[in-house]
């Protein structure tokens, strides 16, 4: 089992990889550190990334390591709404996205029960985009 070291670094990793993987040059991006509290009560610190492209406001939120299966897990949410629109994983090291914005049948019985795919370049592009042209944000 992962420990906080550990989550903090796959989320840096995760963050660099969405960070320098989006081709669209209107992404504004924005990294921050979170504060977060271990089972013991040890408050330790993630990275966090806002994005945003015109109207359309997103966070890559760090959320946890104690998840079955997974050495972590990174919510993408829509911002202000917090309305969850992917879920990235980290499994034997690799990280995968679940979102119903990804091609293909749904995963049944996934965490997410949307679709997967291994993180790679085109599918970070290709999943940032749709939501960018069909979330709806909250005004």
């Amino acid at each position: 089992m992962p420990d906080r070291v550990e989550f903090a670094a796959l989320a840096d990793d995760l963050i660099r990889q969405v960070d320098g993987g989006l081709d669209d040059p209107e992404w504004v991006k924005k990294r921050y550190m979170k504060k977060m509290r271990d089972a013991d009560r040890t408050v330790y610190e993630v990275p966090f990334l806002t994005l945003q492209k015109g109207p359309v406001r997103l966070c890559l939120d760090p959320t946890g390591y104690d998840v079955p299966g997974a050495e972590a897990a990174v919510d993408l949410y829509l911002m202000p709404t917090y309305d969850p629109l992917a879920t990235f994983y980290s499994e034997g090291g690799r990280w995968f996205i679940h979102s119903d914005f990804l091609p293909g049948p749904k995963d049944e019985g996934s965490a997410e029960e949307g679709r997967r795919a291994p993180l790679a370049h085109d599918t970070l592009n290709q999943v940032m985009e749709a939501i960018a042209e069909h979330a709806v944000p909250s005004l």
